[in-house]
C-alpha cells in the first residue's frame, strides 16, 4: 500500500509510473454528491493489472461512503471515464466491494478542508 494514497498496488502489478498515472487520473473522478474526488475521499482501495485475452485490464476496487448509494453505477462510470481519459489505460473494470466498510479517516487533508471537516 502506498502511504501517500492509501491505495494498494495488488501484486505490484502496475509499474510505478502506471500507478502514479492511475492515481492522478482518479483525482479527476469527482463524486457528484460530495464535489471531491473519489481518490481524496479514500474510496479507492486497490489497483491491479489482470491479463485477459492477452490484454492488460486495470481492475479498480472501491467502496462507497454509503451502502445502497443511488449513484453506484454513475460513480463506476465516472471512475472508469477518468482513468481512460487521464491515463494510458484503455481497458478498465471498476468494482465496488459491498463488504468494505468505508472509513472516513481515509479522507485526505485537502478533501477535509474542502468539506469543512476537522
Amino acid at each position: 500500500m502506498n502511504k501517500n494514497t492509501q491505495v494498494e498496488n495488488v501484486g505490484e502489478s502496475l509499474t510505478e509510473a502506471e500507478f502514479s498515472s492511475a492515481i492522478e487520473a482518479l483525482k479527476q473522478a469527482i463524486d457528484p454528491e460530495m464535489g471531491v474526488s473519489v481518490q481524496d475521499l479514500g474510496l479507492i482501495y486497490s489497483l491491479q493489472i489482470v491479463k485477459k485475452d492477452k490484454k492488460r485490464q486495470l481492475h479498480v476496487l472501491m467502496a462507497l461512503t454509503l451502502l445502497g448509494c443511488p449513484l453506484t453505477a454513475e460513480l463506476q462510470t465516472i471512475v472508469k471515464d477518468a482513468i481512460m481519459t487521464y491515463s494510458d489505460f484503455t481497458n478498465v473494470l471498476v468494482q465496488i466491494d459491498p463488504t468494505i466498510v468505508w472509513d472516513p479517516n481515509r479522507i485526505s487533508r485537502l478533501a477535509r478542508i474542502s468539506l469543512g471537516i476537522s
